[in-house]
């Protein structure tokens, strides 16, 4: 852990404080790339069911300070039964180096990360004093919104170094990288690399009530289960869907984007980034 990142929403050093296990499972991404779907799949993966209150009791956020003290997220973290399932939108140098440990990172397209980001950030303030302060920090003007955040990750953090920062360990036998495209396209593929990744079997049964339990039929319609106590009502689930920005980045950003993530990434992980698909060779 050599970066120490501290935030209005997140601080790092609460994992300092984490007593770790040797079968931990870490489900990672800059936000708004298929963590929660992920979350799901790997609770029903291990536990079969959906049968608790609120996905965060068995699957919390770890580094979050938002409206939850440092004391009782730490100890929401060492009541959770092993495997735990441990929830992060930290860079890789922000969180323990454990080769006992297995991190999963999410990645999206970052028009569909962006656009997603926007509807769910102005979505998220549920009383009126809140919502006055989100609208000192979010334009209601999505484009006004994207050419910010694009270059600066505002109101988060940026997105092109949280990429940067899990792509750049992507070698380690640890580490599987799932791309939100693939894992929303095909599915069942998806969640046997998974399970596969994680040393877990699974069966027609099993992988029917996954596939049902994970869909964003059911996700939506039992959405307490998976929305943060903080959003409006049935707010935070989204549509689910790729290339939404087509509809409202204009054919200069566009063009923008492509160059900038060439910029960041290469042509072929910028490729992959934006497609999905077979992830580059080393």
């Amino acid at each position: 852990m050599s970066l120490i990142v501290q935030n209005e929403l997140q601080d790092s050093t609460i994992w300092n404080e984490v007593k770790p296990r040797n079968n931990d499972i870490i489900v990672a991404s800059c936000y708004r790339s298929g963590t929660t779907l992920t979350q799901q799949i790997i609770n029903l993966l291990i536990n079969g069911h959906s049968n608790y209150i609120n996905l965060e009791n068995v699957s919390p956020w770890v580094e979050l300070i938002d409206g939850i003290t440092r004391e009782k997220s730490i100890k929401k973290v060492e009541k959770l039964p092993s495997p735990r399932i441990l929830k992060t939108h930290l860079p890789f140098e922000s969180l323990p180096d454990r080769a006992d440990w297995k991190y999963i990172y999410l990645v999206r397209d970052g028009r569909d990360v962006g656009l997603s980001f926007y509807n769910t950030f102005i979505n998220r303030y549920n009383c009126d004093s809140e919502a006055k302060e989100a609208e000192q920090k979010v334009s209601e003007n999505f484009l006004d919104f994207w050419d910010r955040w694009i270059e600066t990750g505002e109101p988060y953090w940026p997105f092109w170094e949280h990429l940067q920062s899990w792509l750049k360990v992507r070698d380690l036998p640890n580490l599987l990288l799932v791309h939100y495209a693939n894992l929303t396209k095909n599915k069942p593929q998806e969640v046997l690399r998974i399970a596969n990744f994680l040393n877990l079997k699974i069966d027609s049964d099993k992988m029917e009530v996954i596939l049902h339990q994970s869909s964003l039929e059911y996700m939506k319609k039992n959405w307490q289960k998976f929305q943060p106590s903080n959003f409006k009502a049935k707010t935070f689930l989204g549509k689910g869907e790729t290339g939404g920005w087509k509809k409202v980045l204009t054919p200069e950003r566009v063009i923008n984007y492509e160059n900038l993530a060439v910029q960041k990434l290469g042509n072929e992980f910028a490729s992959w980034m934006q497609n999905g698909g077979e992830l580059p060779p080393l």
